[in-house]
């Protein structure tokens, strides 16, 4: 990896970045309201690693693949919307898209990669194809990329179960690096990843469903 590709990666895992991961946290306050045990939230981290999250980065490694070939994000759109049924989750995830298009365009204005998120579409990319599309004009390899999606969404749940929760952050750090390390294991298989029907189909239909009641209720910190 070149230093201005490390440059990126720094800049995209890290929680100052304004593209709205500040208002979202990824799952921990729908799973909290829903009635989740202060100390069952490392579990549930794990469990998002393997599912949620995976299928969020397997989505960003194949959205680079469409960005390098020159191809349409559309069939990876429509993989992604596949196996992400809630739509709270999915209204979610292209807000975080909005806001990361936006900067994405602001500092990659000339970016064929970015560029194409928003010809010939209405819809608003979901936040992994712009993270793709991001990754493939940076010069980010598959597994940086997926290590980059996976810690992003974690480390925003544990910054937003401090603002639900606090407790020690340091506590918080060790439910990071736990998480994450459940998806070491697949992190290979993932960045391998070409086609958009080889996106891995892990859903959480508990999760889904604290998600969906979550949209619906005015007392809420948080997007998702």
């Amino acid at each position: 990896m070149d230093p201005s590709a490390h440059t990126v990666t720094m800049l995209l895992a890290d929680a100052r970045l304004p593209s709205g991961g500040h208002a979202f946290s990824a799952g921990v306050e729908p799973a909290i309201q829903g009635g989740l045990a202060r100390a069952d939230i490392g579990a549930f981290l794990g469990a998002r690693a393997r599912t949620t999250t995976l299928v969020d980065a397997a989505t960003a490694v194949v959205a680079r693949r469409t960005a390098l070939d020159g191809s349409s994000y559309a069939p990876v759109t429509r993989a992604w919307a596949a196996r992400t049924p809630s739509r709270a989750a999915r209204t979610a995830s292209t807000d975080l898209g909005r806001g990361l298009l936006r900067l994405a365009q602001r500092l990659w204005p000339q970016s064929p990669a970015i560029a194409g998120l928003v010809s010939g579409s209405p819809a608003m990319p979901a936040r992994p194809i712009v993270l793709g599309a991001i990754a493939a004009d940076a010069g980010l390899d598959a597994e940086t990329l997926v290590r980059v999606a996976v810690y992003d969404d974690l480390a925003g749940g544990v910054a937003a179960l401090l603002k639900l929760e606090p407790g020690d952050p340091v506590d918080g750090v060790r439910l990071v690096i736990d998480a994450c390390a459940t998806v070491d294991p697949f992190v290979s298989q993932l960045a391998a990843l070409i086609s958009p029907d080889e996106i891995p189909a892990a859903s959480a239909p508990q999760a889904e469903a604290w998600t969906e009641a979550h949209a619906t209720t005015n007392r809420r910190l948080f997007r998702a």
